[in-house]
């Protein structure tokens, strides 16, 4: 493996540990000796990688936003119509979800703790939520749905997609779910999901 791959790699497996920590601590009580550990790594060289500890968030924020947010917010981009954004909403949601469970709940963490610093991520998404609301309008023109705002909708098929994530330990116990079980459901929602909100709105 030659210095630069070794470097790449060093550099993501850090990444990969300090979202672990931020995401059972959150960023304010989180300490940089913590990442160290969880990457078996010394602190001297986890400072060669990231200076400070706010750099390091924001490189495993902005890894972690992009991913959220482009799979996201760019299936509703070439959406032919409402009903087809919505199940490419849902479905790239939930496959994002299986693959990292623990995101959602990292994300709204520090959201709450800092909306405005998170801002340029947030508006990453402007144009496929503004794609968004002229699918639901032109789709309530044709008399397709019913009435109804696509903040809220939009609202609606967020909250369905996350809260299983967020709520994954208390689902789990509730139900007696193994991690196995939890993966079969959320893939089961996957497509219950989108057509519950469809039939929720269809005119």
């Amino acid at each position: 493996m030659s210095r630069p791959e070794k470097e790449a790699g060093t550099e993501q497996r850090i990444l990969a540990a300090a979202r672990t920590v931020f995401t059972r601590k959150g960023m304010a009580a989180a300490r940089m000796q913590e990442v160290a550990d969880e990457a078996g790594i010394n602190k001297a060289l986890l400072h060669y990688y990231f200076r400070d500890k706010q750099r390091l968030f924001e490189g495993v924020f902005e890894g972690s936003a992009h991913k959220q947010f482009d799979c996201i917010w760019g299936c509703l981009k070439e959406s032919p119509g409402l009903f087809d954004g919505i199940r490419s909403f849902v479905a790239a949601y939930m496959d994002r979800m299986i693959e990292d469970p623990m995101l959602p709940l990292f994300i709204a963490q520090e959201m709450n703790r800092d909306p405005e610093g998170l801002r340029p991520f947030i508006d990453r998404g402007m144009k496929s939520r503004q794609r968004f609301v002229k699918l639901v309008e032109d789709a309530h023109a044709r008399g397709e749905i019913i009435d109804i705002d696509p903040r809220e909708l939009l609202v609606n098929m967020m909250a369905l997609c996350a809260h299983p994530f967020i709520a994954r330990p208390m689902l789990m116990h509730i139900h007696g779910m193994n991690d196995e079980a939890f993966r079969r459901m959320i893939i089961k929602r996957r497509e219950s999901v989108a057509e519950f909100i469809i039939r929720s709105i269809r005119a």
